[in-house]
């Protein structure tokens, strides 16, 4: 009885420890929460890195517009995005968690944006006048702010991809995620970059 007595706080040492490093070890869904989160406050670099990078990749004349204030409207819209995590799949260092998104839909943006631009184009084309490369750009830059004052949000479920780095899981800034969160196809800019090329070469 004494040699248990002695054993006991030993045992709520150990426990305790278990217990701090349970919670000190975040699941999948948990990071995954965590990450949206920033993203509605506007306070993911990670996130803010891969929209431009996507964007970047777009060599049109959205690329080429006032891309500050439209990061600045997007980032506003993004507040209002709402998610629910829907399941979890580990398989060793690898994850997916499964989550539903009623985002921004900025594929809907950009197709407003160049049926726009395109009539401003055709309008500029056969009014007789040369605007400047400035005046131009401020034309193009106000419908693209028209057109993010507009946007809607549409459903969306899919996957987001983890990984387990050092002990903690990392989210995967992939064109998946991209396309879930504000329902931008990535690879078809890479598409339309090999397109480019392909032709330049010919």
């Amino acid at each position: 009885m004494k040699k248990f007595r002695k054993l006991v706080p030993f045992l709520l040492i150990f426990t305790l420890l278990i217990g701090l490093y349970g919670c000190g070890t975040k699941s999948p869904s948990d990071t995954t929460k965590e990450y949206l989160e920033q993203v509605k406050k506007g306070e993911n670099g990670d996130f803010s890195s891969l929209l431009n990078k996507t964007f970047d990749k777009g060599e049109s004349k959205a690329a080429e517009t006032n891309k500050d204030e439209s990061s600045k409207k997007l980032t506003e819209s993004m507040k209002k995005l709402t998610y629910t995590i829907n399941s979890e799949k580990i398989e060793g260092d690898k994850a997916t968690v499964n989550v539903k998104v009623n985002g921004p839909d900025v594929a809907g943006v950009m197709a407003d944006y160049m049926q726009k631009a395109l009539a401003a184009a055709f309008n500029e084309a056969f009014s007789g006048k040369e605007p400047t490369k400035e005046e131009t750009e401020k034309v193009y830059d106000k419908l693209l702010i028209e057109c993010f004052n507009n946007v809607k949000f549409t459903d969306r479920t899919g996957d987001i991809s983890l990984t387990k780095v050092d002990g903690k899981w990392k989210i995967n800034g992939d064109d998946s995620l991209t396309k879930l969160l504000i329902n931008i196809d990535a690879s078809v800019f890479d598409s339309k970059s090999g397109e480019d090329k392909t032709t330049k070469t010919k």
